[in-house]
């Protein structure tokens, strides 16, 4: 569906809920049989305006139906803007599209470990590519001089 046909969608759309509001204001102002009218005028805008928004999620939905291909922001690929939510941020190849995931802090712990797992199960075992990035043990802070026991061995 073409963008013009989808913008004609949504100023229908917003017509017929403005004629319903502007039916209903008067309604409240009106009495008697101008009342009735006025009341009987705004249920068959919001009729109208159900039909069209109807129609224009519909075309909405078909217009971005598929998959969406996308890479990692550059600039803030995780992101903590609302409280207990986890925001991973992607923007489409083009650029032209953000792409956001929101998770609850379990769901992205999850999906950490599930990354981590597929990068090293992927990984080059001859090129070693995640070794560089995670090591197998966090190096000892400097200073720090390994537990030993009373025989001198490392505990």
């Amino acid at each position: 569906m073409n963008p013009d046909r989808l913008f004609d969608l949504a100023a229908e759309f917003a017509h017929a809920t403005g004629n319903a509001e502007r039916f209903h204001a008067r309604a409240a102002v009106a009495t008697g049989d101008d009342r009735a009218a006025h009341e009987k005028a705004a249920s068959r805008w919001e009729a109208i305006a159900a039909r069209r928004r109807e129609h224009l999620r519909a075309s909405l939905r078909e217009a971005l139906r598929g998959t969406v291909k996308a890479v990692p922001d550059e600039r803030l690929p995780v992101a903590t803007w609302q409280p207990g939510r986890v925001e991973v941020r992607a923007t489409t190849l083009d650029g032209t599209r953000s792409v956001r995931v929101r998770y609850t802090p379990a769901q992205a712990a999850a999906a950490a470990v599930a990354l981590i797992a597929c990068a090293a199960i992927t990984d080059d075992p001859n090129g070693s590519t995640l070794a560089s990035i995670l090591p197998a043990f966090p190096p000892n802070p400097p200073g720090d001089e390994p537990v030993t026991t009373d025989e001198g061995r490392p505990a």
